[in-house]
């Protein structure tokens, strides 16, 4: 699956394709998974795209460039650029006429770039409601999913999906590749995101350089049809209505290969290394166990026996705990994932959700001494009380901690 995300990223970085013709036929569609063929009628088109580069031509008809097209550095792969206010422009010439062949544009900032009337600054969800989505949960891999695959006739087909980092978002991909004479036009249109927020848009396919032989759009087809049995990775739902949210409860102490509530060191998932059992502050005894990403601390007795999940830390900025919170996530991210919404805040701290104190609850701390935090309690299968501290430096995650104790759970750090 690693393979088709090098396969499509390539694709879309180069924005010009120079494949000549080939004999080779078509592979044959297969049929579409149920759900991902839904609504394929509102599918982006070559045309759609061709169309809105000739409204961006006119535009720079009637303007002046900010670069100088003739220049050496005006010479990109992906044609000769011609960079306006409204945005880039990627030529066949360096003269801007009425025979001028756009085959790229992007843009960057502004409201000129609107295809089909959002752009820069929108929402990933106000964009896929644009499209077809027969994938509303986002299953696939970490790396990627689906949206739809509409399949048409002469090895044409249309898709849409998304590049991704674990719950990261990083290009929302629609494409079109239409048959035209004996080539394939593999028109695409991406939009970049940041934080869930468009922050770029590039269509590239336009022109002669966006035509390519079968070979390519094969390739392409058998790796984005691939996607379709891809269901392992999945949206952890996400809401500023904090009160359509649950708690944070038991079943979020397994995630990944984890399944805290009842681990031992034994059950720890990767090849971790195991220290002890060892002496930790007076009479008690513990076993360490530092993973991939992770440190988990045992209470246990002098000989090892009997040990209990007592603390546990996220070190590693890939590894994903409780739906999916991750170092280096926004505050409003995380909070987004959790309940909130049933008290007011001071402006200091907030009462999330429960009573501060006692399992369940949800706590944030705006203005602590390190930071703000979110923390978060529950109870395990064992009577214990389980609490999750998110710590934040400038709004980001940069730490994640939780403790099992005996009593209350209200606990400074």
């Amino acid at each position: 699956m690693k393979k088709w995300i090098r396969i499509l990223s390539t694709a879309i970085m180069a924005l010009s394709l120079a494949f000549g013709a080939g004999a080779e036929s078509p592979a044959t569609p297969g049929p579409a998974e149920a759900g991902l063929s839904a609504d394929a009628g509102n599918a982006l088109t070559a045309g759609e795209l061709a169309a809105e580069a000739e409204r961006l031509k006119a535009m720079a008809l009637a303007a002046s460039p900010i670069n100088d097209p003739a220049g050496e550095d005006a010479r990109y792969e992906d044609g000769i650029l011609h960079q306006y206010e409204f945005g880039a422009l990627y030529c066949d010439r360096a003269e801007m006429t009425a025979e001028t062949e756009i085959q790229a544009f992007s843009a960057s900032a502004g409201d000129a770039l609107q295809p089909r009337g959002k752009g820069i600054d929108s929402r990933f969800d106000e964009i896929t409601a644009l499209y077809p989505n027969g994938n509303p949960s986002l299953a696939g891999t970490r790396e990627a999913a689906l949206l739809y695959l509409d399949e048409g006739e002469a090895g044409s087909f249309r898709y849409g999906m998304i590049l991704r980092d674990g719950q990261r978002i990083q290009q929302l991909v629609y494409g079109a590749v239409e048959k035209e004479g004996e080539q394939f036009r593999m028109a695409r249109l991406t939009y970049s995101l940041q934080g869930g927020i468009v922050s770029g848009i590039q269509a590239t396919g336009l022109g002669a350089a966006g035509l390519a032989d079968s070979s390519l759009r094969n390739e392409l087809y058998q790796e984005v049809r691939n996607l379709t049995g891809e269901t392992g990775y999945t949206r952890v739902q996400s809401s500023e209505v904090g009160t359509d949210l649950t708690p944070f409860g038991p079943e979020d102490l397994r995630f990944g290969e984890f399944q805290l509530d009842g681990a031992t060191p034994e059950s720890m998932p990767g090849q971790p290394e195991v220290f002890g059992p060892e002496e930790w502050e007076g009479d008690a005894s513990v076993i360490r166990v530092v993973g991939e990403g992770y440190e988990a601390v045992f209470r246990c007795e002098a000989d090892g026996s009997r040990p209990r999940l007592w603390t546990f830390d996220i070190t590693g900025e890939d590894l994903e705990g409780p739906r999916a919170v991750r170092l280096g996530d926004a505050l409003f991210e995380d909070m987004n994932r959790f309940r909130h919404g049933e008290n007011e805040t001071d402006g200091v701290t907030e009462l999330l959700y429960g009573e501060n104190g006692k399992a369940p609850f949800g706590l944030a701390n705006y203005a602590g001494d390190d930071g703000m935090s979110l923390t978060y309690a529950t109870t395990l299968s064992d009577g214990r009380e389980m609490t999750m501290t998110l710590r934040y430096e400038g709004a980001t995650l940069t730490g994640l901690y939780m403790i099992a104790e005996e009593g209350n759970t209200n606990r400074e750090d």
